[in-house]
C-alpha cells in the first residue's frame, strides 16, 4: 500500500487548491466541549465516513455512541462519504460488520451520485478503472485496463486505485494527449486515512494535479465538489424538511469535508483525533490554509465525560 503523511497530504490539496471550490470561511471556530453544545450545534447532520467513523477496518472508539445519541435525540443524518470502490450495499455490510446500525438510506456515496449523473450521457465503450468491473451497479459496455481496448474506450470511469499504479497512469495519460476523452471521478480524495498517519492514494492523487487539458476533461462528482452535496441536500429537504443552514457536516479533513461543506452553505464540524489530524493539532493547518470550520471536536471522550 502507497501512502502519503499528513503534512505531504495536506501540501498536494493545497498544491491543487485553485482546482477546488471557493467558499467564505468564519473568522473562528467554536470550541464543543460536550454533548449539549454539539447537539444545538444543527438540526440534522452529514458525517463523513473514513476519518468519523471508522479508520481503515476499525470502528473509532464511542463512535457508535454518537450514532445512538443522534438517534436517541431525533436528530436525523446521513453518512456522505466518497466511498466509490465498491457498490453501497458492500459499505453497508461492512458498516454492520464494525457493529452500526445504518440502513441503505442513509448512506450515500459518490459511486451513488455517479449513476445520476452518468446514466443520461451514452459511450459505446467505458474504460472502467475499478477494483471489479463486474460489480457495476448499471450494466454498461465496458472494458477494465487489461482488456487491450481500454486505452481506445469512448470515456472513462475512474472509481478505485486498487488495480492501479505509476506505470499504468502514464500510459493511460498518453493516450489522453492523442485523443481527449470524458474522464469521470467518483472519488476526488487525494488520500485516506488508514492510520498511523499513514494514507493510501486515491483517485485525486492521480487526478487533481494534471495539466490544464487533462484536467478540462474531467468530471469530480465526491467532496469537494458540489454534486454529492447537493444531491445530499436536496434529500436532506425533501425527508427532514430541514434548511442546508442548519444541518452540520462533520468530517476530519479541510480541503473536502469542510471545504465542500462550507462552500455548499453547510455548517461544518472538525473531527480532530482520528483520522487525517490524528496526533496533531490542526491550528496551523488551518491557519496556514483559511480554511476554518465553524466548530471544532477533539474527541467523542469529550461529548461523553469519558
Amino acid at each position: 500500500m502507497n501512502s502519503l503523511q499528513t503534512h505531504a497530504a495536506f501540501a498536494h490539496y493545497e498544491k491543487i487548491r485553485h482546482r477546488l471550490p471557493q467558499a467564505h470561511f468564519p473568522t473562528s471556530s467554536t470550541r464543543i466541549d460536550s454533548l449539549n453544545t454539539f447537539l444545538h450545534s444543527g438540526d440534522g447532520f452529514f458525517l463523513d465516513a473514513f476519518g468519523i467513523l471508522n479508520v481503515g477496518a476499525h470502528a473509532i472508539p464511542l463512535a457508535k455512541e454518537l450514532i445512538a445519541t443522534l438517534r436517541k435525540h431525533q436528530k436525523p443524518f446521513f453518512i456522505v462519504s466518497n466511498s466509490a470502490s465498491v457498490p453501497k450495499e458492500v459499505l453497508v455490510n461492512f458498516f454492520r460488520e464494525l457493529g452500526f446500525d445504518f440502513t441503505a438510506l442513509e448512506i450515500i456515496t459518490s459511486r451513488e451520485v455517479l449513476w445520476h449523473h452518468l446514466l443520461p450521457n451514452s459511450a459505446s465503450q467505458w474504460g472502467v478503472i475499478a477494483q471489479n468491473t463486474t460489480l457495476l451497479e448499471h450494466p454498461l459496455p465496458c472494458v477494465d485496463h487489461e482488456d487491450e481496448r481500454f486505452l481506445h474506450s469512448d470515456a472513462f470511469l475512474f472509481l478505485s486505485t486498487t488495480t492501479w499504479d505509476e506505470a499504468l497512469h502514464v500510459k493511460w495519460k498518453a493516450s489522453l494527449h492523442v485523443k481527449p476523452k470524458t474522464i469521470w471521478i467518483a472519488n476526488p480524495d487525494i488520500t485516506a486515512p488508514r492510520g498511523n498517519h499513514c494514507f493510501s492514494k486515491e483517485p485525486g492523487f492521480y487526478t487533481l494535479n494534471e495539466e490544464d487539458h487533462l484536467f478540462e476533461q474531467m468530471r469530480f462528482i465526491g467532496k469537494p465538489f458540489d454534486a454529492i452535496f447537493q444531491y445530499a441536500i436536496q434529500r436532506a429537504h425533501d425527508e427532514w424538511q430541514i434548511s442546508k443552514e442548519r444541518i452540520v457536516m462533520m468530517g476530519d479533513t479541510l480541503h473536502t469535508d469542510i471545504l465542500g461543506a462550507c462552500a455548499a452553505g453547510l455548517q461544518t464540524l472538525l473531527v480532530e483525533e482520528y483520522g487525517f489530524f490524528a496526533g496533531l493539532d490542526p491550528t496551523p493547518f488551518i491557519e496556514q490554509s483559511g480554511i476554518t470550520p465553524q466548530f471544532r471536536l477533539k474527541n467523542y471522550q469529550t461529548l461523553f465525560n469519558h
